[in-house]
């Protein structure tokens, strides 16, 4: 923390220093040569990049960080990349709460001590004392420059390399995950001159953090990399976090008619195992998830019970299954007209009382989708799926016993998507990744929430095609297409720490390549999702599918054993 006096030498230095700031620039070095490698004729004036690492432990702190974030933009500091989200204990004076700690890989055109005087503009703007506040002290934002380009800076206010950022490992893990695997082929990231690029000093920092462990620190004691949902910090990659299925639709694989009442029709029934055993023999479905996996006579038909899809950010993740129950008959919504509903009446008593029923049951989050999508399934409008869905997202939002539980909107559907946050979901699950709506990725940057892509070829009509289900390597081309996916939708301005990978199981895959893929996970982070990208959560979504009934013969409902087994053994 700077004191007082020196706090306002800055100042005065920075109000009269011109932007470039060369001059300044060759004044805070102990000597020409430790700073500037270059005389003062050559001395390097172009734009530099920055590692700059944040951290906060008061008030919100997520929205301190993300206010922390706008404010170097607004500053003239452009921000090229950010890092996943750590929880860390705190150091030095440990009588304080945990910190939520980031690093940014950033661009400007200021000297050291003109960025110096705007991360402490920024911090005092947060709240932060920058004064008589305590040094190591509870703070709600704090902004220290760890690296500034290849550059050595020696000066009463500023030290750069930060003095403190080998022996901080909630600074070296964030700053590990700004160094990406082609920035090492390449020989830079995007600035060559060696005063102007960081890449020497990022190579020299993830060195030193594998040298410790690397990610086998993560987890331990005071620091645990984590995901902010609901107004919750989840904890990622030593723990399970279970996602309950709760599909609003007629036809979906496990509980389609379940929480509708289908319009001029008789009660659904459920399926038979002959039935079932003749599409299997006759290959009608070779690829699905949970709702596609059943292709019924018609819309009217209902699968045996309830699933829970298998969701977990950190490791692969298995469903716990809910048995079927009985539900009680409740007045269906009314509050679309049935042209836009698509010819169903919402059941939201049936839907929360299903809720209840898996969060009782562990479920850790409720994904609550509108438009089914097994192979071949009719395609909604948005009004018609914003009819099924937005009754239910409000009634578990309103419901006392489910407040605590996030809500994931199953969608592709960008308008979907935000009118489903604004009623209360906390999460986008988006199946086909951000291919069919392509304001996907910028609605989801901008609604700042968690963002589940997943891997899927062609549409509802041409997934189980041949060109859909064949690859050379499905492992690791579905790590690939990833990567690929991950890396626009960063571009459009999604948070890294806010994305979540799904490689699809069920969906454009035969069964012999999901199990393939299921087999492979692990191959498919250390091979094809390196760098930051395999250190993102994965979904896993075996539950019962169809995969498993064909390896194994068993049915729908007899499938829970294998469906907890086909995720134990990622773990």
């Amino acid at each position: 923390m700077l004191r007082g006096w020196q706090w306002r030498q800055l100042a005065i230095a920075c109000s009269k220093t011109s932007k470039t700031g060369s001059s300044l620039g060759r004044s805070i070095a102990t000597s020409q040569s430790s700073c500037w490698p270059y005389s003062s004729s050559t001395a390097y004036t172009g734009h530099t990049e920055v590692v700059i690492a944040l951290g906060t432990n008061q008030g919100n702190r997520v929205e301190n960080l993300l206010g922390g974030l706008a404010s170097l933009a607004q500053h003239g500091i452009e921000v090229l990349r950010v890092s996943l989200l750590y929880e860390t204990a705190p150091m030095y004076l440990v009588d304080q709460a945990p910190f939520l700690n980031a690093a940014v890989l950033a661009r400007t055109d200021l000297s050291p001590l003109q960025l110096l005087y705007h991360t402490k503009q920024i911090e005092k703007a947060a709240g932060r004392d920058l004064v008589t506040g305590r040094r190591h002290g509870p703070r709600p934002l704090d902004l220290d420059i760890v690296f500034f380009g290849g550059q050595d800076v020696q000066h009463e206010a500023l030290k750069v390399p930060h003095t403190s950022w080998q022996d901080r490992a909630f600074v070296k893990a964030p700053v590990a995950d700004l160094l990406l695997p082609e920035d090492i082929v390449r020989g830079w990231i995007r600035e060559s001159h060696p005063d102007g690029s960081v890449m020497e000093r990022l190579l020299q920092a993830v060195q030193h953090w594998e040298a410790e462990g690397g990610e086998q620190q993560i987890g331990q004691p005071g620091l645990c990399r984590v995901m902010p949902i609901h107004r919750q910090i989840w904890e990622l990659g030593h723990s399970t976090h279970i996602c309950g299925i709760l599909n609003v639709t007629p036809d979906s694989f496990s509980d389609g008619g379940k929480h509708v009442a289908t319009a001029g029709t008789a009660a659904p029934v459920q399926q038979t195992q002959q039935q079932e055993l003749q599409q299997q023999q006759q290959g009608v479905v070779t690829a699905a998830d949970d709702k596609q996996q059943q292709q019924p006579p018609s819309e009217q038909q209902q699968a045996a019970s309830s699933s829970n899809s298998t969701a977990q950010p950190g490791i692969p993740t298995a469903a716990a299954e809910q048995p079927g129950q009985p539900q009680p008959q409740s007045a269906p919504s009314t509050a679309y007209p049935a042209s836009v509903r698509g010819s169903i009446n919402v059941d939201v008593s049936a839907a929360v009382d299903s809720a209840r029923a898996m969060a009782r049951a562990g479920a850790q989050l409720i994904d609550v989708g509108g438009q089914s999508t097994r192979p071949g399934s009719a395609r909604l409008t948005v009004e018609q799926e914003l009819s099924r869905v937005i009754p239910v997202i409000r009634a578990l939002r309103e419901d006392s016993e489910l407040v605590h539980i996030p809500v994931s909107i199953d969608t592709f559907h960008s308008r979907v998507a935000a009118e489903a946050i604004a009623a209360g979901a906390d999460m986008i699950n988006d199946v086909t990744g951000g291919q069919q709506d392509p304001n996907m990725f910028p609605t989801a940057a901008l609604l700042g929430v968690p963002y589940c892509l997943m891997h899927f070829r062609g549409d509802l009509a041409t997934m189980t095609q041949a060109a859909n289900t064949t690859y050379s390597c499905v492992w690791g081309e579905v790590g690939d297409a990833l990567r690929q996916r991950a890396q626009q939708a960063v571009q459009a301005g999604v948070l890294p720490w806010n994305l979540i990978l799904d490689p699809g199981l069920g969906f454009s895959k035969t069964s012999e390549g999901n199990a393939q893929l299921l087999g492979n996970l692990q191959n498919m982070r250390r091979e094809m999702l390196r760098g930051v990208w395999g250190r993102m959560p994965l979904l896993v979504g075996p539950s019962r599918k169809r995969f498993i009934g064909k390896l194994t013969g068993q049915r729908v409902g007899s499938r829970f054993i294998m469906s907890h087994c086909c995720v134990d053994c990622q773990r």
